[in-house]
């Protein structure tokens, strides 16, 4: 079988940092309201693990949580915690009922619906998401966390009127607030009116110069419009404001990895491993570089090094499969990580109808050379 793959590109790692709608972090500092005291110790165990650094106190605190819940079902802290950690993973599916059961059991709680949310986005339940956001803030109409992350939502499924309402809303009860303008500058670069998504991310810069993810959106902007070195120059301004804020460097890898400069662009990745050696897309991405280098096999330990931080990560499966497959003959682990791969991968992924093209060519007898190249769009 010849390499259908030109560039090997498979998922956008251009990000949008800090986006509404982003999965909130494991509850970590409030003791819970527990019916058997030996749950809520339990589940403080579980808490304290999170803080370490130790290779497997993930791995130990999924396993205090699930013990909390054996001892009491109804504590929805523990659910929520797992549902976020299953999530961080790559293993969405794992975290869908945990997730369902905290906003469940404590329905006026906003971290379990966002992440819930968020959740049913990522596996392609667009609608359901939004569904559930529009309907807590009727409820609720003061969440303006739970607003801008169903903004987010809308925007990401065209809605942009409606989007560009709950937006102003946010802001009508906070001015001020980032989040909420920053949102309104994606909208409308969405639509493409790209002079009125500037005036509005400069409007974050003018409450806030400091603001490393306004100067990624502009970034973003300046790529929209064509201009390479007025994006680099953003995402640099987004480091320099803050140095811990991967995202733009990644936007930084991402523009150099699709214009083919791999080894500039596994410089950047590199450089944010160096910062968050945990962080899966910037170790997918150098993984894709170091195979356009023609690195097999240190390509191959990359994409497997993100696996065994999110054992279920789409990027990493679908990359690693084309990798044995078309270039280090390893036919059968491939067709293996390709079966994975469509079952955690949500519905619309792109990349979807290309592995099970693969699984149905891997799994007949003799494999036929098609001949045929194809380059795999990134998706978001």
């Amino acid at each position: 079988m010849r390499a259908r793959l030109v560039l090997g590109l498979c998922f956008s790692f251009l990000v949008l940092a800090a986006c509404g709608g982003s999965t909130p972090p494991p509850k970590t500092a409030e003791a819970p309201k527990a019916a058997d005291p030996r749950a809520a110790a339990t589940y403080l165990d579980g808490v304290k693990l999170l803080g370490q650094k130790a290779g497997n106190s993930e791995e130990r605190a999924i396993a205090a949580f699930e013990a909390a819940l054996k001892i009491d079902p109804q504590l929805w802290e523990a659910h929520y915690n797992l549902g976020v950690l299953y999530r961080r993973r790559g293993e969405p599916r794992k975290a869908l009922p945990h997730l369902e059961k905290a906003h469940e059991i404590e329905p006026a709680a906003g971290e379990p619906l966002i992440a819930l949310a968020e959740v049913q986005h990522a596996l392609g339940e667009r609608e359901a998401a939004a569904d559930l956001l529009e309907e807590y803030v009727k409820t609720h109409p003061e969440a303006n966390d739970v607003r801008i992350a169903l903004t987010a939502v809308l925007r990401e499924r065209g809605e942009y009127d409606a989007a560009l309402k709950r937006a102003r809303e946010a802001l009508v009860r906070e001015p001020a607030n980032a989040p909420a303008l920053l949102e309104v500058g994606r909208i409308y670069k969405a639509r493409g009116d790209h002079d009125v998504a500037e005036l509005v991310f400069q409007k974050v810069l003018a409450l806030d110069g400091k603001n490393a993810t306004a100067h990624n959106d502009l970034g973003l902007l300046a790529l929209a419009r064509g201009d390479t070195q007025r994006a680099f120059d953003e995402f640099d301004k987004a480091v320099d404001s803050d140095p811990s804020f991967s995202a733009a460097r990644m936007n930084r890898a991402s523009v150099l990895l699709r214009s083919g400069d791999y080894g500039s662009a596994q410089d950047e990745y590199r450089k944010v491993l160096d910062v968050d050696g945990q962080l899966v897309e910037a170790r997918v991405g150098l993984g894709i570089c170091l195979r356009g280098l023609g690195k097999y096999p240190a390509a191959e330990s990359e994409y497997q090094k993100a696996l065994d931080v999110e054992p279920n990560n789409p990027a990493a499966l679908f990359n690693l499969a084309l990798l044995r497959a078309d270039y280090l003959n390893k036919k059968q682990d491939a067709r293996e990580l390709f079966e994975r791969f469509l079952d955690v991968a949500a519905k619309d992924e792109g990349q979807r109808a290309l592995a099970e093209r693969y699984v149905a060519e891997l799994s007949a007898p003799a494999a036929a050379d098609s001949g045929d190249e194809q380059v795999a769009e990134h998706s978001q």
